[in-house]
């Protein structure tokens, strides 16, 4: 097996320690890439910053394999395309080749710098005798922890996976759960992905044996990873979204004063990214006249889980208030987090603190 090589000293630099990899509008990634055999894959990029965006296009496909389709009409080399797009400007990218292969795209930056950003498409075309018989646009994916694809036609449904750890040290434990259309568990499949790993199949072939009408397949990791759904239906392509799951959790708040808040807290990824909502109900076991739905904000990096948001009335003394919260081997398999949290309250700046409980749902 042939490894994938960078030649960049910068994109060393970028990845760092981090276990996610792409930094939304400086990079962009697509899980499905198809030339060859009739198909074409166009990717549009546009630079929405002040000053010129400079970046690679890397190719890869299967178990970590360096991919060179040709790429505007040019033979690129070590599945790499150098790409400089000036400010406002858009590039198109003509992906093609003489046999049909699947692969990945990422688009990597040079820099981190807050005056270059990239936005993207990416459009799958079919020609037959030269002529365009199907056209599918698809928009950039999204790095996740969990994720579900429900269908209608079981047999049409398509899914690639891509484990994109720049690192190359990552390995991605993937569950994949198979779902009828009234939500009884069918199977189980386990699928590893090294870095840099490409994995596209159809449902039929991850569940052999499997033939339901209407579902869901759920994904879930125990590192970001992102991919692409489509369905094949009488040689007609069409995308399917692929986006963070949300998980639930109820939540139990003790302060150091002794009081209790309990409700219920729903978390997702997106990437670097978390959100989601909290929502207190009750405060030493007596319900709340009003509970509050307060929007959550934070961050996940290599497993520590940091979330800060603006409560408008806090569960103890119904204050504004900003809440922290954290944990430092945070997992969203796991069934039970305890840590720590802590707000500071507006009016005063004064603080309170307590350890926070999340028992999952599901």
């Amino acid at each position: 097996m042939q490894k994938l090589q960078f030649s960049l000293i910068w994109l060393v630099f970028i990845v760092n320690t981090l276990a996610q990899n792409y930094y939304p509008t400086k990079d962009v990634a697509f899980g499905q890439v198809a030339v060859g055999g009739g198909f074409e894959t166009v990717i549009n990029l546009t630079n929405r910053g002040t000053f010129t965006y400079t970046g690679t296009l890397i190719l890869l496909k299967g178990e970590n394999k360096i991919w060179n389709p040709i790429v505007n009409d040019y033979a690129i080399s070590n599945g790499e395309y150098e790409l400089e797009i000036q400010p406002q400007a858009t590039v198109t990218l003509r992906l093609t080749g003489s046999r049909l292969e699947s692969g990945a795209a990422i688009v990597v930056s040079r820099d981190l710098l807050l005056d270059n950003f990239i936005e993207a498409n990416l459009n799958y075309f079919s020609r037959s005798s030269g002529r365009v018989t199907d056209r599918v646009g698809i928009s950039p994916s999204m790095e996740f922890y969990l994720g579900s694809v429900p269908f209608q036609d079981f047999k049409t449904v398509a899914l690639a996976l891509v484990n994109g750890d720049l690192s190359g040290e990552n390995l991605a434990h993937i569950d994949l759960s198979l779902f009828s259309r009234n939500g009884d568990l069918l199977e189980k499949k386990i699928l590893n992905l090294g870095s840099f790993f490409h994995s596209a199949r159809f449902l039929y072939e991850l569940f052999p044996g499997q033939n339901i009408e209407g579902g869901k397949v759920e994904i879930a990791s125990d590192s970001p990873i992102f991919g692409t759904a489509l369905t094949l239906t009488a040689g007609e392509l069409s995308s399917l979204p692929l986006v963070p799951s949300p998980v639930s959790y109820n939540i139990r708040m003790t302060s150091s004063e002794g009081y209790v808040a309990s409700g219920e807290l729903t978390l997702w990824a997106e990437g670097f990214f978390t959100r989601g909502y909290l929502l207190i109900s009750s405060v030493d076991g007596n319900p709340l006249d009003e509970s509050v739905l307060t929007l959550v904000n934070g961050q996940l990096v290599n497993g520590q889980l940091r979330l800060s948001f603006t409560v408008p009335q806090d569960p103890f003394f119904s204050e504004e208030a900003t809440l922290y919260l954290e944990h430092d081997s945070f997992s969203f398999e796991s069934a039970l987090v305890t840590s720590t949290w802590m707000q500071v309250f507006l009016s005063d700046q004064s603080t309170l603190n307590g350890i926070f409980e999340l028992n999952r749902k599901d």
